[in-house]
């Protein structure tokens, strides 16, 4: 008996040394034999995985026949049965090229770049984080082709103006559509370090499943989820930044007067000559003065993790930011971002899924004329001069630049602050029903508000010691939008094709509430006043808005054995902003690709591909358009300011796409894109018959033609075990005309911006300077000839031949027969083409990378040297006597005396830039005896480091804001536009 005990046991014992586990290490690398890290390693058919560290290493139990699944960002998954043999060395192989990325946007379902009709850009945690960037918008300068972004100003907060391959609007701005996590109108303060993906539709054929949101393009954030880590594993990354920001390129002022000088002292006689050669005995730097560098602080702390059973993800973080600026007692920005992504598997085949962005925001900014007071201080000016009092900052500290007060008594008197909250959330339920039908419902929505103070103490002084009676504005603004989703699809074989079909109802809503208040004459000094009750003349004004939509898309995609793509949708919106009478609007998208590698195998092509696509997207009229609307005062109803328009439609953008993708010789992938959008039925507010009772009417009155080419290539130059070079060159150049315009051609909002049939959207119709005798042959009076009355100075203007060489020299402007000066000069302020380059190059645990960007052409009108007091241009010392110009030659002298006067050609340069727009360089490493840290990058980093360009002013890249356009679309350098600064900072990142 005890025989037959002893041999079951055995027998028992040998049964589960058999199935025992054996812990198994391996190092995952790639072609070059270089170490994987983050590599996901999980036992097929379980929950259970790891992660390579960051030398590739690995170590996992499993028992004989298992199979071991090695998938990682950007490589191909490998599989490998284990036998009980060596797995010391595993090696998996790099995708080729971006085309096998997985888009999620304007699609049916996931798909591969291979498998798309139509362009859609992409960027992952890889770029986002070589310079994190503290915004969305911020991570997209220079990664891709067709897009455009231009700072809104310098001060920490402002963001960007964003187009996407050219102006679809006159009047509606070019912001895309953004979505983040499934929200819709997401916030772009996202951070980067919470950030997975960014998608980017730039056209309507791609935008189109988008509908009447979509014209201007579509960006789609997705952000990051525990999901993506092996079951049972957790991470926690921990990053600071610490850095400087400083100004660049400074406008100069003239260190010469044409004032007379005596003992020392500068007086306000002018000259007999009037000539700017007298040098100054003192002058001051004012950038010294007003700026500082101002510090720039970031934490950051972010935990995934992932339950062993794969039930339960989670994704959180939390970012702090301060960024002080550049000028001085200013505080800047204080901003706090919450994340928090929770994936929950109910059932096994229902999940409940919620992404949750919360982010609060406070700042403190600068009266809107500031930089304008700075540059028209005079150049021998004091700004650190107290008052007569003692108190700081002198107020008349100009001697020259008469009611301009000192800025930095204006800074010192006064708050600007602004604050908001936002917190945007989705919860979705996912249920798949089977393999090939899917269910999905979801609930997104923003609740957000915020509030502005501005205030001006009663007592402070202005230009003439005058005390001020004191000023005080506050508002307060609430807004609550939510997005309802229903969605169904079906995904099935047949054959040789493959298809997927979804459909969708989506419901928006959207309330709006603002108030507003001021008040003058002050009851109390200082600054412990906080209504605007406490004055005597108080204002008011208030606003509430609510508007809703309901929408229907079916969108499906076919192939035919992953070669032949097809794909079409159709979408139906009606929102409360379309007149009742066009209240349903249809939008549609159409595309092919043929993959040409699938069918024919050439030498050196990994992978080739041509695709068309058409789609319709469009935008919504302005709140209001629709109906008649009154002037309201003190309650009482005045006369009708615009007629109502019952058939008033969205504006449709029509875009036609082509373009091929190539991946060839293992190395390079060339993306190039051409594509007409025909945007139609443009939304204006036009002028209407005075017997209309109105004196304006929204209408579908204009059209606007606009074409692009893009281009992208992205090469790894070379790859070994230690080193490797990755680079991407974007390529692109549109062009925008309008092509109708069913009223008369107007200037924007009191600028010289034309709108006009026939004309480039953003052109600038300016005065002309004369340059040749041609253009001032109708200004000679009978009996002259323009040879005797006109002639072609030194610089190449045409003055009068009398004046040459005298105090009355000056340039003469083309005019009509009436003497009246013609806008003759149109100015393209689009540019020719912009490229953008950035390199990685990794030598062991070094990465260096570097972004630079190059716009050539595009014209920039210069304001902020026509109200600098005393320019450096206007420096003639050293100057030989025959070109010496007197002050009236380059005066500010109204329409017609000198080259500063209004609105004429003499102030518009190229702004043509090559731009250091990111540098880093960072260095990773891990210490053996921390086994609990992963791994420790530092980082050094520079934004916004170097310009090379010829234009005068702070910056080319900037623009302005105007009758609803952005300053994407305006290249205007306004004499009051906030710097960009530069900034260098430092950053420590652990990883656990």
């Amino acid at each position: 008996m005890l025989k037959k005990i002893n041999f079951i046991l055995f027998f028992l014992c040998a049964i589960t040394m058999q199935a025992q586990q054996t812990n198994v290490k391996g190092k995952v690398v790639d072609e070059n034999k270089a170490p994987v890290p983050s590599v996901n390693v999980t036992i097929k058919g379980t929950n259970k995985g790891v992660s390579t560290d960051m030398d590739g290493n690995f170590s996992i139990s499993l028992s004989k026949d298992q199979t071991l699944v090695f998938s990682s960002v950007g490589f191909e998954n490998k599989e490998v049965v284990y036998k009980g043999q060596s797995l010391e060395t595993i090696q998996i192989n790099s995708k080729s090229t971006a085309l096998d990325e997985i888009i999620v946007t304007g699609v049916a379902k996931g798909t591969s770049v291979k498998k798309l009709g139509f362009s859609i850009e992409k960027i992952g945690e890889k770029q986002l984080k070589q310079v994190p960037a503290n915004d969305a918008a911020s991570a997209l300068l220079g990664k891709m082709p067709g897009i455009r972004l231009v700072p809104k100003g310098g001060a920490p907060g402002s963001g960007f103006d964003i187009q996407l391959r050219g102006a679809k609007s006159i009047t509606g701005g070019s912001a895309p559509l953004i979505i983040v996590d499934g929200v819709l109108d997401g916030d772009m303060n996202i951070s980067s370090d919470d950030i997975a993906n960014i998608e980017v539709l730039k056209g309507a054929a791609a935008s189109s499943l988008y509908g009447s949101r979509a014209a201007n393009g579509v960006i789609s954030i997705t952000t990051k989820r525990g999901s993506s880590l092996a079951p049972g594993k957790v991470e926690v990354d921990v990053r600071t930044e610490y850095g400087q920001n400083f100004l660049g390129f400074v406008p100069k002022q003239s260190s010469t007067t044409n004032r007379i000088i005596e003992n020392g002292i500068v007086t306000s006689n002018v000259s007999p000559d009037q000539i700017y050669d007298n040098k100054y005995p003192q002058t001051f730097d004012h950038v010294k003065e007003f700026f500082n560098p101002g510090s720039y602080l970031t934490n950051y702390v972010g935990l995934k993790g992932n339950s062993s059973d794969n039930k339960i993800s989670i994704y959180t973080s939390l970012q702090t930011t301060r960024q002080e600026g550049i000028v001085k007692m200013v505080r800047g920005l204080d901003r706090t971002n919450y994340k928090l992504n929770l994936d929950y598997k109910i059932l096994p085949k229902l999940t409940l899924r919620t992404s949750n962005f919360y982010t609060s925001n406070k700042q403190e900014g600068v009266q809107g004329d500031i930089f304008g007071s700075l540059l028209r201080s005079d150049p021998n000016a004091d700004l650190n001069l107290p008052n007569a009092d003692g108190t700081p900052y002198k107020v008349n500290v100009n001697t020259f630049s008469d009611g301009q007060v000192n800025p930095l008594y204006t800074v010192y008197n006064t708050k600007n602050e602004s604050s908001s909250k936002t917190l945007q959330s989705l919860f979705s339920l996912d249920y798949d029903f089977s393999k090939e039908i899917k269910f999905k419902a979801s609930y997104g929505f923003t609740a957000a508000n915020g509030s502005t103070f501005y205030m001006q103490p009663k007592g402070m002084l202005n230009y003439n010691l005058e005390e001020g009676t004191g000023f005080i504005s506050r508002s307060m603004w609430e807004s609550k939008q939510k997005n309802i989703t229903f969605e169904g699809s079906y995904n099935k074989q047949f054959g040789n094709f493959n298809s997927v079909t979804k459909a969708q109802f989506l419901y928006e809503s959207s309330d709006y509430s603002d108030l507003y208040g001021s008040a003058s004459n002050l009851a109390l000094g200082g600054f412990d006043l906080t209504t605007v009750n406490a004055g005597a003349i108080p204002s008011t004004t208030s606003s509430i808005t609510s508007t809703n939509a309901y929408n229907y898309s079916l969108i499906s995609a076919i192939d035919y054995k992953g070669k032949y793509i097809f794909d079409g949708l159709i979408r139906r919106d009606a929102s409360s902003l379309f007149g009742p009478d066009v209240r349903w609007q249809t939008f549609y998208r159409l595309s092919g690709a043929w993959r040409i590698s699938e069918d024919f195998k050439i030498n050196g092509i990994d992978e080739w591909k041509l695709r068309s696509s058409y789609g319709i997207a469009g935008l919504r009229p302005p709140y209001g358009a629709i109906y008649e609307t009154f002037a309201l005062n003190q309650g009482v109803t005045g006369s009708q300011e615009t007629l109502g328009n019952s058939n008033l439609k969205p504006s449709f953008s029509k875009e036609f796409e082509i373009g091929t993708d190539i991946n060839f010789l293992k190395r390079f992938s060339l993306s190039l894109t051409y594509s007409v959008a025909n945007n139609t039925d443009l939304i204006l507010k036009v002028p209407v018959s005075p017997l209309s009772g109105a004196a304006y009417q929204w209408q579908n009155a204009a059209a606007m033609k606009s074409k692009s080419f893009e281009a992208s290539l992205n090469a790894n130059i070379f790859k070994t075990s230690e080193w490797n070079l990755d680079t991407r060159l974007n390529f692109d150049t549109y062009s925008q005309k309008v092509t109708e315009l069913n009223a008369t051609p107007y200037f924007i909002d009191g600028t010289r911006f034309i709108i006009e049939k026939g004309m480039n959207f953003g052109t600038l119709l300016l005065d002309k300077f004369a340059h040749s005798l041609d253009e001032v042959a109708n200004q000679v009076p009978a009996g002259s000839s323009v040879n005797d009355v006109f002639v072609v100075n030194n610089q190449g203007f045409v003055v009068k031949r009398t004046q040459v060489g005298t105090i009355d020299e000056t340039p003469i402007k083309v005019t009509d027969d009436k003497g009246i000066a013609l806008p003759a000069a149109k100015i393209n302020t689009t540019p020719d083409f912009t490229m953008n380059f950035n390199t990685t190059l990794s030598y062991k645990k070094f990465t260096f990378y570097m972004l630079w960007s190059w716009q050539q052409g595009g014209y920039m009108y210069d304001h902020s040297v026509r109200y600098m007091t005393e320019p450096s241009l206007f420096d003639q010392s050293g100057k030989a006597p025959n070109e010496v110009k007197s002050a009236t030659y380059y005066s500010n002298g109204g329409q017609y005396i000198g080259l500063l006067g209004w609105d004429n050609d003499a102030l518009v340069y190229d702004a043509t830039f090559v731009k250091l727009r990111e540098v880093s360089l960072a260095y990773d490493f891990k210490i053996d005896q921390w086994k609990f840290i992963k791994n420790i990058r530092f980082n050094l980093i520079g934004r916004n480091l170097l310009t090379f360009t010829k234009y005068p002013g702070f910056d080319p890249e900037t623009g302005a804001s105007k009758g609803g356009v952005d300053s994407s679309a305006f290249k205007f350098d306004s004499n009051n536009t906030y710097p960009t600064p530069r900034m260098v900072s430092g950053a420590l990142t652990l990883t656990f």
